[in-house]
């Protein structure tokens, strides 16, 4: 061999060795970005303070969550107050989000993944869009929420549709082509807008008398009781309802929870316009009266409102010694304090019509006749 042909095979195997290493370097460098990733939160300088929007979209709805100066509401349900606990879960959990894994995601992978734009045309594979949002509408982050990732299980397990969720495939901040997966599944990550409302509307304690007009406007029954520890006893006679069915309407009262909110109860056939009217007292000095209209599927429409106020002081007991006073009038501060709280609460929720289940106001729609003690069967001789 020459010395010139040396040479150029020198040069070669330089310039084949440089570029080994180079591809080498940057495998390294692409596998030091991936693992450097991994256990770091997915927004890392997410401020829950800061957020006062929250947007979900799928294939089939689309929720907006707004944070005003009376706290969070779901504007599709014409601004009613939402489930701030649901909405505070869910914010820590997207704040201490970590990536679990991350790789490329080519775009004949994105369907299987569930991760396609819900505004694509081709919606059956559409993923769940999530957008936080400051007080400005300036979006902070976005996330596109694919499939669930499930844990192994027993195939026994998964016959029975128990596997459970530990992660989530997700893309981020609009970069389609790099898949993450996240250390939870995001469950709380619904389009419906029904999972994010309040759901507890008033709470009818210590109930008085109940009464029960028809749509018709004539009067069902009227029960009543002068303490708390006496037996429920019609008003207008001297007959007494089955103890326990009178009991039930004072338990029936005491958790009224919505199902959902009608945003526009123009469209529907509500019937409260003539509705069953169920009015009950309480030993605190409130009056709540329900409306309830139309039955639709296993629920009732339902309107709500509440009148009174607590007394302003206690009434001492007879004989009631001195150094006991002190102690009772703080609880009873304490107490009425509490009451009008839940009083303006409930004040609030009275421009809004709901759906309530059936099984919840069964009770309070009986007619008089089913209020009254079951006959006994006469004995055979």
């Amino acid at each position: 061999m020459s010395r010139k042909q040396f040479i150029v095979v020198l040069a070669v195997l330089v310039v084949l060795g440089a570029a080994g290493a180079a591809v080498i370097l940057s495998d390294r460098a692409a596998w030091t970005d991936a693992e450097s990733r991994a256990g770091r939160r997915l927004v890392p300088e997410l401020r829950i303070s800061e957020i006062a929007g929250i947007a979900l979209a799928d294939a089939a709805d689309g929720l907006h969550l707004v944070k005003g100066k009376d706290g969070w509401v779901v504007r599709e349900r014409a601004d009613f107050p939402a489930d701030t606990d649901r909405i505070g879960e869910l914010l820590v959990k997207l704040a201490e989000l970590k990536i679990v894994q991350r790789e490329s995601l080519p775009e004949s992978q994105r369907a299987r993944l569930q991760l396609v734009e819900p505004s694509d045309k081709d919606t059956k594979d559409a993923g769940t869009r999530l957008e936080l949002k400051d007080g400005r509408g300036t979006v902070l982050a976005r996330l596109l929420l694919g499939k669930k990732v499930l844990k192994s299980a027993p195939e026994s397990a998964l016959a029975r549709g128990e596997p459970e969720a530990t992660g989530r495939y997700v893309t981020f901040n609009g970069e389609a082509a790099t898949l993450l997966v996240v250390s939870d599944p995001l469950t709380q990550a619904e389009t419906q807008a029904a999972q994010w409302i309040q759901k507890e509307l008033i709470r009818v304690d210590r109930s008085r008398s109940i009464s029960a007009t028809g749509g018709d406007g004539k009067p069902r029954w009227a029960v009543a009781r002068n303490s708390e520890s006496v037996d429920w006893r019609f008003t207008d006679s001297a007959a007494k309802p089955d103890l326990q069915k009178a009991t039930d309407l004072a338990s029936a009262l005491y958790w009224i929870n919505a199902v959902d909110v009608v945003a526009d109860p123009a469209k529907g056939d509500t019937g409260l316009g003539h509705p069953v009217v169920v009015k009950a007292s309480t030993f605190d000095g409130l009056t709540y009266t329900l409306r309830i209209g139309n039955k639709i599927g296993d629920d009732y429409y339902l309107r709500v409102s509440v009148a009174g106020e607590p007394p302003r002081a206690r009434i001492p007991a007879k004989g009631e010694k001195a150094e006991d006073r002190a102690k009772k009038d703080k609880e009873f501060d304490e107490g009425r304090k509490k009451l009008l709280e839940r009083l303006g609460r409930e004040k609030r929720l009275e421009g809004w019509t709901y759906l309530v289940a059936g099984s919840a106001l069964a009770p309070l729609l009986r007619e008089r006749t089913q209020l009254m003690p079951e006959k006994k069967a006469a004995r055979k001789r």
